[in-house]
């Protein structure tokens, strides 16, 4: 487990969903139901991509590399977020979007060598 890298994807995950979810703001769109589906989807389908980069081998690898996304956003969200909206934790398309996030890290897991299992005869 790289721990470097896992800690800064989650921060550029948290970085692109912020801009994202800013331009949507400030374009006065965010309040659409439209909008807050597909937020959480946005959040999941870059959480996949970045889990493209990690290539998880275990399923405890790619779980524990999603729970660290997850919490690194839910920190930043609490750190900074925060400021700008108060009631940010109450969104239901928050907490969805931090499952996508370790769900598609799920979604990148390969069986590795140790997870593969070769029957003895």
């Amino acid at each position: 487990m790289d721990w470097k890298k896992a800690i800064s994807l989650g921060v550029f995950i948290w970085i692109l969903m912020f801009v994202i979810v800013s331009v949507f703001v400030a374009f006065k769109i965010y309040d659409s139901v439209a909008i807050k589906i597909l937020t959480p989807i946005i959040s999941g389908i870059i959480a996949f991509i970045l889990a493209g980069k990690i290539k998880p081998t275990k399923t405890s690898q790619a779980v524990l590399y999603g729970l660290i996304w997850a919490i690194v956003n839910i920190i930043l969200d609490a750190l900074i977020t925060k400021q700008f909206n108060p009631e940010i934790f109450t969104f239901w398309s928050l907490w969805i979007g931090y499952v996508l996030i370790i769900l598609a890290t799920l979604l990148r897991w390969r069986k590795g060598p140790e997870e593969t299992s070769n029957p003895t005869t």
